[in-house]
């Protein structure tokens, strides 16, 4: 009985053994990636990050309004240390401030000529208090029902552009987020919330590392 006890003890430790040898690279390799991701944010000294009111004129409202709460709540639970106002927060910021004219002012003028309204964007940022104000603009989302008879399942299309500019009007980070979700097991597309859920997660990977993607064409799954 005891022999057998023994015998049973010394798999249990065999098997940590060898899940800890499996788990160690993973573990370093999380280690180092976290410590880029405080690295770059240390380097950028932002202490605060204000998500700006939803936008994206060619999308729906409510793929808007969910892309920049996505933003705010799964950057919290990934980055503590720099704090988010959340793009209600900054609404009513910025009309206790008189500063709303200044933001449509700032938006409109960088999504039709590509430049950035320096003057509007530092009055912005000021009224938020933030060191960084975050644009996520929804480029485009689309939903399409597929179709047994056809053999093609549901699809997803989501294009968000994301860029941070500093208080005083330099933008110092940007991607472009672009998926196509194809269901293989329904033709139903996705929920909204799992495709934008995705690309909200790659771009704050993109933020806390300080890469940047500007080609669309990303793989599909």
């Amino acid at each position: 009985m005891n022999k057998e006890r023994i015998r049973q003890e010394i798999k249990r430790t065999a098997k940590a053994c060898l899940l800890s040898v499996l788990l160690l690279p993973s573990l370093f390799h999380f280690g180092v990636l976290l410590g880029q991701q405080t690295d770059f944010l240390s380097r950028l000294n932002l202490n605060s990050i204000a998500i700006l009111p939803p936008f994206g004129p060619n999308a729906p409202s409510a793929a808007r309004t969910m892309s920049v709460d996505l933003f705010a709540s799964k950057f919290k639970l990934r980055n503590a240390a720099t704090k988010i106002v959340t793009a209600d927060e900054t609404t009513s910021l910025l009309q206790s401030k008189s500063a709303m004219s200044d933001y449509s002012i700032f938006v409109t003028t960088l999504s039709q000529t590509g430049i950035v309204n320096a003057d509007s964007l530092k009055k912005v940022a000021q009224a938020t208090g933030a060191d960084a104000v975050l644009l996520i603009e929804v480029l485009n989302y689309q939903e399409e029902k597929g179709s047994w008879w056809y053999g093609k399942g549901g699809k997803n299309v989501s294009r968000i552009q994301y860029a941070l500019f500093r208080s005083d009007g330099n933008k110092i980070w940007e991607t472009l987020e672009f998926r196509q979700h194809d269901s293989k097991v329904s033709t139903n597309p996705y929920p909204m919330e799992h495709v934008l859920g995705d690309v909200t997660d790659k771009a704050i990977t993109s933020l806390l590392a300080g890469t940047q993607h500007t080609d669309v064409r990303k793989k599909t799954e």
